[in-house]
Protein backbone atom coordinates (compact mmCIF):
# COMPACT_ATOMS: atom_id res chain seq x y z
CA UNK A 1 0.00 0.00 0.00
CA UNK A 2 1.60 3.28 -1.09
CA UNK A 3 1.39 6.59 0.76
CA UNK A 4 -1.11 7.71 -1.88
CA UNK A 5 -3.31 4.66 -1.38
CA UNK A 6 -3.09 5.07 2.41
CA UNK A 7 -4.40 8.61 2.03
CA UNK A 8 -7.13 7.44 -0.33
CA UNK A 9 -8.19 4.71 2.09
CA UNK A 10 -8.34 7.18 4.94
CA UNK A 11 -10.35 9.63 2.85
CA UNK A 12 -12.89 6.96 1.90
CA UNK A 13 -13.32 5.59 5.42
CA UNK A 14 -13.09 8.91 7.22
CA UNK A 15 -10.78 7.23 9.75
CA UNK A 16 -6.98 7.08 10.08
CA UNK A 17 -5.29 3.90 8.87
CA UNK A 18 -4.30 1.44 11.60
CA UNK A 19 -1.38 -0.94 11.97
CA UNK A 20 -3.06 -4.19 11.05
CA UNK A 21 -0.99 -7.32 10.40
CA UNK A 22 -1.04 -6.64 6.65
CA UNK A 23 -0.18 -2.97 7.10
CA UNK A 24 2.76 -3.84 9.34
CA UNK A 25 4.32 -5.93 6.58
CA UNK A 26 4.04 -3.03 4.16
CA UNK A 27 5.27 -0.59 6.80
CA UNK A 28 8.44 -2.57 7.45
CA UNK A 29 9.18 -2.76 3.73
CA UNK A 30 8.60 0.99 3.36
CA UNK A 31 10.94 1.93 6.22
CA UNK A 32 13.70 -0.29 4.88
CA UNK A 33 13.32 1.24 1.44
CA UNK A 34 13.41 4.92 2.39
CA UNK A 35 16.00 4.87 5.20
CA UNK A 36 19.11 2.61 5.28
CA UNK A 37 19.88 3.56 8.90
CA UNK A 38 16.37 2.62 9.99
CA UNK A 39 16.74 -0.62 8.02
CA UNK A 40 19.92 -1.40 9.97
CA UNK A 41 18.16 -0.68 13.25
CA UNK A 42 15.28 -2.93 12.30
CA UNK A 43 17.73 -5.78 11.60
CA UNK A 44 19.40 -5.26 14.99
CA UNK A 45 16.07 -5.22 16.85
CA UNK A 46 14.58 -8.13 14.94
CA UNK A 47 10.94 -8.84 14.21
CA UNK A 48 9.06 -8.70 17.49
CA UNK A 49 5.46 -7.90 18.26
CA UNK A 50 4.24 -4.41 19.11
CA UNK A 51 2.54 -4.12 22.48
CA UNK A 52 -1.17 -3.54 22.03
CA UNK A 53 -3.90 -2.14 24.24
CA UNK A 54 -6.58 -2.72 21.61
CA UNK A 55 -8.51 -4.91 24.05
CA UNK A 56 -8.74 -2.07 26.57
CA UNK A 57 -11.32 0.68 26.63
CA UNK A 58 -10.02 4.13 25.81
CA UNK A 59 -10.63 5.14 29.43
CA UNK A 60 -8.48 2.25 30.69
CA UNK A 61 -5.66 3.14 28.27
CA UNK A 62 -5.73 6.78 29.33
CA UNK A 63 -5.60 5.86 33.02
CA UNK A 64 -2.64 3.58 32.31
CA UNK A 65 -0.86 6.37 30.43
CA UNK A 66 -1.46 8.77 33.32
CA UNK A 67 0.08 6.25 35.72
CA UNK A 68 3.19 5.97 33.53
CA UNK A 69 3.71 9.72 33.12
CA UNK A 70 7.12 10.86 34.44
CA UNK A 71 7.89 7.56 36.21
CA UNK A 72 10.34 4.75 35.59
CA UNK A 73 8.80 1.71 33.93
CA UNK A 74 9.38 -0.37 37.09
CA UNK A 75 7.69 2.11 39.44
CA UNK A 76 4.78 2.74 37.09
CA UNK A 77 4.22 -0.98 36.53
CA UNK A 78 4.00 -1.57 40.28
CA UNK A 79 1.43 1.20 40.77
CA UNK A 80 -0.55 0.10 37.73
CA UNK A 81 -0.58 -3.49 38.97
CA UNK A 82 -1.99 -2.38 42.33
CA UNK A 83 -4.63 -0.32 40.54
CA UNK A 84 -5.78 -3.23 38.38
CA UNK A 85 -5.94 -5.44 41.47
CA UNK A 86 -7.97 -2.83 43.37
CA UNK A 87 -10.37 -2.58 40.42
CA UNK A 88 -10.64 -6.39 40.26
CA UNK A 89 -9.33 -6.27 36.70
CA UNK A 90 -11.96 -3.81 35.47
CA UNK A 91 -10.43 -0.31 35.21
CA UNK A 92 -13.57 1.70 34.45
CA UNK A 93 -15.09 4.98 35.65
CA UNK A 94 -17.46 3.27 38.10
CA UNK A 95 -14.66 1.29 39.78
CA UNK A 96 -12.32 4.27 40.02
CA UNK A 97 -15.14 6.42 41.39
CA UNK A 98 -15.92 3.81 44.05
CA UNK A 99 -12.28 3.62 45.12
CA UNK A 100 -12.11 7.31 45.96
CA UNK A 101 -9.14 9.66 46.05
CA UNK A 102 -7.51 8.35 49.23
CA UNK A 103 -7.41 4.80 47.89
CA UNK A 104 -5.65 6.07 44.75
CA UNK A 105 -3.13 7.89 46.95
CA UNK A 106 -2.55 4.68 48.94
CA UNK A 107 -1.95 2.79 45.69
CA UNK A 108 0.81 5.26 44.82
CA UNK A 109 -0.82 8.02 42.78
CA UNK A 110 0.57 11.53 43.25
CA UNK A 111 -1.91 14.30 44.04
CA UNK A 112 -1.61 15.55 40.45
CA UNK A 113 -2.38 12.11 39.05
CA UNK A 114 -5.34 11.69 41.39
CA UNK A 115 -6.67 15.02 40.10
CA UNK A 116 -6.12 13.92 36.50
CA UNK A 117 -7.82 10.53 36.85
CA UNK A 118 -10.68 12.08 38.82
CA UNK A 119 -11.26 14.71 36.13
CA UNK A 120 -11.12 12.07 33.38
CA UNK A 121 -13.59 9.90 35.30
CA UNK A 122 -16.04 12.75 35.82
CA UNK A 123 -15.86 13.83 32.18
CA UNK A 124 -16.43 10.26 30.99
CA UNK A 125 -19.41 9.82 33.29
CA UNK A 126 -20.96 13.17 32.34
CA UNK A 127 -20.53 12.61 28.60
CA UNK A 128 -18.13 15.54 28.18
CA UNK A 129 -15.76 12.97 26.70
CA UNK A 130 -17.48 11.09 23.83
CA UNK A 131 -17.94 7.33 23.66
CA UNK A 132 -15.19 5.01 22.46
CA UNK A 133 -16.90 4.62 19.11
CA UNK A 134 -17.01 8.37 18.60
CA UNK A 135 -13.41 8.84 19.72
CA UNK A 136 -12.21 6.11 17.37
CA UNK A 137 -13.69 7.99 14.43
CA UNK A 138 -11.93 11.27 15.23
CA UNK A 139 -8.87 12.57 13.43
CA UNK A 140 -5.60 12.66 15.35
CA UNK A 141 -5.84 16.40 15.95
CA UNK A 142 -9.48 16.20 17.02
CA UNK A 143 -8.53 13.55 19.56
CA UNK A 144 -5.78 15.75 20.95
CA UNK A 145 -8.13 18.74 21.14
CA UNK A 146 -10.81 16.68 22.90
CA UNK A 147 -8.75 14.73 25.40
CA UNK A 148 -6.35 17.48 26.43
CA UNK A 149 -9.30 19.22 28.08
CA UNK A 150 -8.73 16.71 30.91
CA UNK A 151 -6.39 17.85 33.68
CA UNK A 152 -2.94 16.36 33.31
CA UNK A 153 -3.50 14.93 29.84
CA UNK A 154 -1.25 16.47 27.24
CA UNK A 155 -0.40 15.63 23.66
CA UNK A 156 2.05 12.88 24.68
CA UNK A 157 -0.64 10.97 26.60
CA UNK A 158 -3.01 11.15 23.63
CA UNK A 159 -0.21 10.01 21.31
CA UNK A 160 0.30 6.94 23.54
CA UNK A 161 -3.42 6.22 23.24
CA UNK A 162 -3.32 6.56 19.45
CA UNK A 163 -0.26 4.33 19.28
CA UNK A 164 -1.06 1.48 21.66
CA UNK A 165 -4.87 1.42 21.78
CA UNK A 166 -6.04 2.80 18.44
CA UNK A 167 -2.89 1.51 16.69
CA UNK A 168 -2.78 4.40 14.24
CA UNK A 169 -0.12 4.13 11.57
CA UNK A 170 1.32 7.63 11.47
CA UNK A 171 1.79 8.75 15.09
CA UNK A 172 5.20 10.17 16.01
CA UNK A 173 5.74 11.26 19.66
CA UNK A 174 8.73 13.52 19.02
CA UNK A 175 8.81 14.78 22.62
CA UNK A 176 9.15 11.27 24.05
CA UNK A 177 12.52 10.80 25.76
CA UNK A 178 12.83 7.17 24.67
CA UNK A 179 12.19 8.03 21.03
CA UNK A 180 14.69 10.88 21.13
CA UNK A 181 17.35 8.77 22.85
CA UNK A 182 16.78 5.87 20.48
CA UNK A 183 17.22 8.18 17.51
CA UNK A 184 20.48 9.50 18.96
CA UNK A 185 21.84 5.97 19.43
CA UNK A 186 20.67 4.58 16.09
CA UNK A 187 21.93 7.53 14.07
CA UNK A 188 25.22 7.92 15.93
CA UNK A 189 24.59 11.44 17.23
CA UNK A 190 26.42 13.06 20.13
CA UNK A 191 23.22 14.37 21.68
CA UNK A 192 19.47 14.04 21.31
CA UNK A 193 17.75 16.23 18.74
CA UNK A 194 15.21 18.77 19.98
CA UNK A 195 11.65 17.54 19.50
CA UNK A 196 10.94 20.01 16.69
CA UNK A 197 14.01 18.91 14.73
CA UNK A 198 13.20 15.22 15.26
CA UNK A 199 9.64 15.79 14.07
CA UNK A 200 11.05 17.27 10.86
CA UNK A 201 13.35 14.24 10.49
CA UNK A 202 10.36 11.92 10.84
CA UNK A 203 8.86 13.13 7.55
CA UNK A 204 10.87 10.50 5.68
CA UNK A 205 9.02 7.67 7.48
CA UNK A 206 5.49 8.80 6.57
CA UNK A 207 2.92 7.28 6.40
CA UNK A 208 4.29 4.72 8.88
CA UNK A 209 5.88 6.89 11.54
CA UNK A 210 4.32 4.84 14.35
CA UNK A 211 6.43 1.83 13.42
CA UNK A 212 9.54 4.01 13.11
CA UNK A 213 8.89 5.36 16.62
CA UNK A 214 8.52 1.81 17.93
CA UNK A 215 11.92 0.81 16.53
CA UNK A 216 13.49 3.92 18.02
CA UNK A 217 12.08 2.91 21.42
CA UNK A 218 13.57 -0.53 20.98
CA UNK A 219 16.96 0.99 20.19
CA UNK A 220 17.26 1.92 23.87
CA UNK A 221 16.55 -1.53 25.32
CA UNK A 222 17.00 -4.20 22.64
CA UNK A 223 20.30 -3.29 20.97
CA UNK A 224 23.83 -3.54 22.35
CA UNK A 225 25.54 -0.41 21.09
Amino acid sequence: MSEESISATEARSGRPVTLSKATLTKARAHLRKVDPTMASLMSKVGKTELRSEADMTIYHSLVRAIVYQMLSTKSAAAIYGRLVESCQGDVCPARIDSLGEQALRDIGFSRAKVASVTDLTQKMQSGDIPTDTQLQQMSDQSLVDCLTTVKGIGAWTVEMLMFFNLRRANVFPATDLGVRKGHMLAYGLDEMLPAKALLAESEIWKPYRSLAAWYLWRATDSVDW
